[in-house]
This record gives structure tokens, sequence and C-alpha cells, in this order.
């Protein structure tokens, strides 16, 4: 596969996701998504409402330094993203540091929560548009970096798709159970390296 910078000027289509800070009225929402099969299989943590509070209620707060977002697709709630610094998770940043010379400034993830909307590249999209805010946000990053599963072959496609390249494979030594079985490490670069 060749790689392809991503550059924050690149658009993949007419959509045009909106990315809305996570609030406390969204924890009902993102508590019905990680709940759902095809999100949970991937997002190994529990789904009831009082969980997600605990969880992403610092977020929300402000008190975690990860950034969150509802990622609208016209005026439809779609899915979930997050951002943050690498440097920000000492304990993260050396599980990456154990698999690459190179770990980049910037850690995303994301899902779909609406199953109407896979298969359809909505994934490709959504990871290009927000890569492209990442690099709007953190204008001294150069490396974007993204952990998952081998088996999510759905999610990693759509990473491809979105120009970031396979760097690594195998198991992370993580204590996240998002983390478990042997994954993949992807990577972006800033276009103007």
């Amino acid at each position: 596969m060749t790689h392809r910078a991503l550059s924050p000027t690149h658009n993949w289509g007419l959509e045009t996701f909106g990315f809305e800070p996570l609030g406390s009225d969204d924890l009902p929402l993102l508590a019905a998504w990680l709940a759902r099969p095809h999100v949970a299989r991937w997002w190994s943590e529990p789904s009831d409402l009082a969980a997600v509070s605990r969880r992403y209620g610092p977020l929300v707060e402000g008190t975690d330094p990860t950034e969150a977002f509802i990622v609208h697709l016209l005026d439809r709630k779609i899915g979930y993203v997050q951002r943050y610094l690498i440097a920000d998770d000492p304990d993260w940043s050396q599980a990456l540091r154990a698999a690459l010379d190179d770990v980049g400034d910037i850690g995303i993830d994301y899902f779909i929560g609406e199953p109407d909307l896979i298969g359809l590249g909505t994934g490709r999209r959504m990871i290009s548009q927000f890569a492209d805010a990442c690099w709007i946000r953190h204008p001294s990053a150069d490396q974007i970096t993204v952990a998952l599963q081998q088996e999510n072959v759905a999610s990693w496609r759509a990473l491809e798709a979105a120009g970031f390249r396979r760097v690594w494979s195998g198991d992370i030594d993580s204590p996240d159970p998002s983390d478990r079985g042997p994954s993949f490490i992807y990577i972006a670069l800033r276009a103007d390296l």
C-alpha cells in the first residue's frame, strides 16, 4: 500500500461531519451505543449509564485531558471520537514505545454508533475529517497514532482508506481490555513534513 499523508484540506465526499464536545446530556446515547453488539465487541467496557457516567464524566467536566466528541452527520448524531496527546498518558506511551520508536503526538479512538451506517464508507470519511481537525487543533503535531485489534477488519480498512499506514502488529502490553489480543498500530503523518 502506498502511504499518503493526510492534509488539513482534504475532503473525501460531500458529507460534512460535525464534532460536538461530549456533554452530560449525551451520556445516555453513548451508553446505548456502547451496548450495541457492533460497538461492544471492540469497546470492552461496561455500558450501563452509571459506569458510562463514571468513565466519561471526567471528559465532560474537562478534568481528563482527552477531548471527546459526539459525531454529527447532518442533523443526526452517529458516533463518537476522542483525541488525546499520547504524552498525557505515560502508561499508554510506554506500551506504544515497546512497539514503535516514534509513538507520535496524538492518539485517536472512534466508533460509529448507528448500525445502518456501517459498511458505507462513513468511517473512512469520519476518520479523515477528524484527522484534519486534529492537525488544526495541534499545529505542532506531526503524527497521529491508532491502535486497534487485528480482528476489527472494518476499522483498519477505514483507517487505510483514510490514508493511515500500518506500521506494527503484535500484542500490546496494556491493562485496557480493549487492547487485548493481537493488535495493529497505524499512523498518519502531517502532509507538510
